[in-house]
């Protein structure tokens, strides 16, 4: 069964705190994650370990209390944010939600259709990707990955769970298996300290690119809200996500050097999965674990978005938008074939992503822990609507200072971001927009008094 924007009673909640570790894990771990780490390496392998270790999970704490809000209240992300934007308003954040995820589906399938053109070469001869001729076994291999994670979300949350359960052992066995075989060919400390080309790009663009990477995880509530317990929508989800993303984008990093040790050239172009795969020789198998990451990924992101479209028009019928997401996702995945380079891509949506979920993360969490300090109730969130459509809420139609708040977060993140690049290199796009969103919702609701009659006492 699935609930669409229903309250989750908790006798029908079935994650347990290690099902919350595995799904988290294995989005965590995802060509995505590894292409990431790749990117980044152009600074050097300790800024990967840097943030691995530190920056990714300080930055998942408020992601992850946004977790204990779908579990306090059995409610999807979407449902999460009507405190902070109102009942309506939270509908436009549903939208939100479906663009965001599903979007990434169109990163993670065509990364993992380059795994399969180097299957298909080394079962017929076809052109791998990068040689001439190769479009065609990459139509072919993002039409297969498409229809394969398009059945499995239309199957729902419970099949979701189990294929989490079985990736999860694949990766850690490609992790593994991958990093054995970088340290066998270089020593540690030539990987840490080798001479890497000159980066185009600053830390603080990275940190801005991860921002959107992993505050752009919208279905935390979605699956947030099955949890038995707080500790597995909390603890459970970020454990998972930082152990999944963190590693791997050390197995990213660890690649690429690798190849730039023995080649003296880094392409981030060639961070994919694949071409490193190529490059350290380690066969079919390892190129068949890829794309089955993907899949395990894309799943959770495709659930995600028929959640985001189903709170944004209050639909009774899940099932059918599932199988509506699932049929766009063909169509979505084709996508990065209209850029010049796939890494253009990458940068342009998690750019778009980050701005509008930087400031909306922001401005719940403060809404819901700071301003009401948790005062809210599930007939707050459920209340539903009269036959004219005026909400029975508290919480009301619209929150004026959450609508404010985002606007000038968003408005600050993709200012600096895409105009004024050269301040952004130094600051990041980020912290500025966390900071003006943060700052202009408590002014407006603390200080101004917007949203004082909707405040719940």
């Amino acid at each position: 069964m699935e609930y669409g924007t229903a309250r989750i009673p908790k006798e029908k909640r079935s994650y347990g705190f290690g099902d919350l570790v595995v799904t988290w894990f294995g989005s965590g771990v995802n060509t995505g994650s590894w292409f990431f780490g790749g990117m980044a390496a152009a600074l050097g392998l300790g800024f990967v370990l840097q943030y691995s270790l530190v920056y990714l999970p300080l930055m998942m704490i408020p992601w992850a209390m946004v977790g204990w809000i779908a579990w306090r209240h059995g409610a999807s992300t979407v449902t999460s944010t009507i405190p902070s934007l109102g009942v309506k308003g939270a509908r436009i954040a549903g939208i939100g939600e479906f663009f965001g995820m599903i979007g990434w589906p169109s990163i993670n399938t065509f990364i993992a259709a380059i795994s399969l053109t180097y299957v298909f070469h080394q079962m017929w001869g076809w052109p791998a990707y990068g040689d001439p001729g190769a479009t065609g076994p990459l139509v072919l291999g993002i039409l297969i990955t498409a229809v394969v994670q398009g059945a499995i979300v239309v199957s729902g949350h419970e099949a979701i769970k189990y294929l989490e359960w079985v990736a999860v052992v694949l990766l850690i066995v490609l992790g593994v298996w991958e990093t054995i075989v970088v340290l066998q060919h270089w020593d540690l400390s030539k990987i840490m300290s080798v001479s890497m080309p000159e980066a185009v790009h600053s830390k603080a663009f990275y940190i801005d690119l991860a921002f959107g990477f992993c505050w752009g995880w919208a279905m935390i509530g979605d699956f947030g809200r099955f949890a038995k317990s707080a500790k597995g929508a909390t603890v459970g989800s970020w454990l998972g996500v930082n152990l999944g993303q963190g590693w791997f984008m050390l197995v990213g990093a660890l690649g690429v050097i690798g190849v730039v040790l023995d080649t003296g050239i880094y392409d981030p172009n060639n961070a994919d999965p694949s071409s490193t795969i190529a490059a350290l020789g380690l066969g079919t198998v390892a190129f068949l674990v890829v794309f089955f990451a993907t899949v395990s990924t894309n799943v959770t992101v495709l659930y995600g978005a028929g959640m985001g479209l189903i709170g944004a028009t209050r639909s009774s019928s899940p099932r059918s938008y599932l199988w509506f997401i699932a049929i766009l996702q063909l169509v979505m995945c084709f996508l990065p074939l209209a850029f010049d380079q796939f890494i253009h891509y990458f940068e342009f949506f998690l750019g778009m992503v980050g701005g509008i979920f930087i400031p909306l993360w922001t401005i719940v969490v403060l809404d819901y822990f700071v301003v009401r300090r948790t005062r809210v109730t599930d007939a707050d969130l459920f209340a539903g609507e009269t036959s004219d459509g005026r909400t029975l809420s508290r919480l009301g139609d619209w929150n004026a200072a959450g609508w404010w708040a985002m606007a000038l977060g968003l408005g600050t993140f993709w200012l600096l971001h895409y105009w004024l690049t050269d301040l952004a290199a130094v600051i990041t796009a980020s912290f500025p927009a966390i900071l003006v969103s943060g700052a202009a919702y408590l002014v407006l609701t603390l200080a101004a008094g917007y949203g004082r009659k909707s405040r719940v006492a």
